[in-house]
């Protein structure tokens, strides 16, 4: 379980690169509200900062919502669920595709664009409590989520103050093995801010 929330909050944390690379506007958000809660110093992030990184929480959310890192959920039934074309039966496995369920045209028309505002709207939401599954959902949720977000608010807040990224997001060609991992590269790059 350790190395997989690991790997897993790794993958998250290079995504957020790319797409905070390929969107400056949200970089620069995200920059204003680390100075903003850390100050001008390099001093390390504390358990009372989190709660105020909530635009650096969005950029994870939504890097999150578009590169879903495990895509797929898999669970037996474990009684028949009649569905409206279908039942599933007891005893059976059902997959979940979660990429596909962060992709639902519930999310709103701008669906497939980079949008970590849509976070700090409620109205913007799917009514669906459902409809966010990164970490998958009910009985069988991640029980590292709260560890997960902390490593990687903590981890982005140092790089962004320290570091301006470019990226393109566009360029990634994806696999799933069974995380969702670029196959082509991360098309990013660093730059230390003066």
């Amino acid at each position: 379980m350790i190395v997989g929330g690991h790997d897993t909050s790794a993958n998250v944390f290079l995504f957020a690169m790319i797409l905070l690379g390929s969107h400056p506007e949200a970089q620069e958000k995200a920059f204003n509200e680390i100075k903003e809660v850390l100050g001008d110093g390099d001093r390390d992030v504390e358990k009372t900062d989190l709660s105020k990184l909530v635009y650096v929480e969005a950029v994870l959310k939504e890097t999150m919502r578009m590169f879903t890192i495990g895509p797929i959920l898999a669970r037996k039934v474990d009684k028949d669920v009649k569905l409206k074309n279908c039942t599933l039966s007891a005893g059976s496995s059902c997959y979940l595709f979660v990429f596909n369920v962060h992709k639902h045209p519930m999310w709103g028309p701008d669906v497939h664009e980079f949008k970590p505002e849509r976070w700090l709207e409620p109205g913007r939401l799917p009514d669906n409590p459902n409809a966010f599954v990164a970490f998958s959902a009910g009985r069988r949720s991640c029980i590292g989520k709260t560890y997960s977000y902390m490593s990687m608010k903590t981890t982005l807040a140092h790089v962004i103050r320290s570091y301006r990224i470019t990226g393109d997001h566009t360029k990634l060609k994806l696999k799933m093995d069974p995380m969702l991992k670029p196959e082509s590269g991360y098309y990013i790059s660093i730059e230390k801010r003066t």
